[in-house]
C-alpha cells in the first residue's frame, strides 16, 4: 500500500540538488506525481507530490529533513473527497484594486466550501483612469451542492463592479 506526501521545498540552490531528491524518492521505491520548482538567485522553492510505499515514507522524510540547507515541509496527503461530490471550474475575476482583495475573495470561497486548486492574480496599472486593476484565475473545486450563480454572485460582492465568470 502507498501513501501520499506533499513535500514543500526553499532554501539555497546547488548543482544536483533536484536530481538528488529525485534519486532519493526513486531509491526508496517512490515517484513525484507532480511538481513545481523555480529557481531564482541561487535560491530554489517547490512543491513536489509524492507517491510512496507506506514502509519506506518514512526514510524519505527523514532523508528530506537532513537537507539542512533546504527547509523542507512535509505533510501526508490527506483522503481526497470524492470527485462526483465536486465540480471542478475555472473562475476569472476582473476588479479594480485594493488592499485586501485577495484575502476577502478567499474568505468568501472558504465560507462557501470553496477549495482552491491554484490561484494566479496580477495588477496592471492604468495611468488614463488613475487607478489599478486587478486580475485573477481561480481553478476551484466546488461542493456539488453549491449552486454556481450563488457562488458568482457572492463573490461579486466583494468590490463594487466587480466581474466574475466561470471560464468554459
Amino acid at each position: 500500500m502507498n501513501t501520499q506526501l506533499t513535500i514543500t521545498i526553499a532554501g539555497q540552490d546547488h548543482p544536483q540538488l533536484i536530481n538528488q531528491l529525485a534519486a532519493k524518492t526513486h531509491e526508496l521505491g517512490g515517484k513525484w506525481l507532480i511538481s513545481k520548482i523555480h529557481r531564482l538567485d541561487n535560491q530554489i522553492v517547490g512543491i513536489i507530490k509524492v507517491d510512496i510505499p507506506n514502509e519506506t515514507a518514512a526514510q524519505l522524510k527523514l532523508a528530506f529533513s537532513k537537507l539542512t540547507d533546504l527547509n523542507p515541509r512535509i505533510i501526508d496527503v490527506p483522503l481526497p473527497i470524492p470527485l462526483d461530490k465536486l465540480k471542478p471550474l475555472t473562475l476569472k475575476v476582473e476588479s479594480s484594486d485594493r488592499p485586501g482583495i485577495v484575502n476577502d475573495i478567499t474568505n468568501i470561497l472558504d465560507d462557501i466550501g470553496v477549495d482552491i486548486v491554484n490561484i494566479e492574480n496580477h495588477r496592471v496599472g492604468v495611468p488614463d483612469l488613475g487607478q489599478t486593476l486587478f486580475f485573477a484565475e481561480l481553478m476551484v473545486n466546488v461542493p456539488s451542492e453549491v449552486n454556481v450563480e450563488q457562488l458568482l454572485e457572492a463573490v461579486q460582492q466583494v468590490e463594487d463592479g466587480m466581474r466574475v465568470n466561470v471560464v468554459e
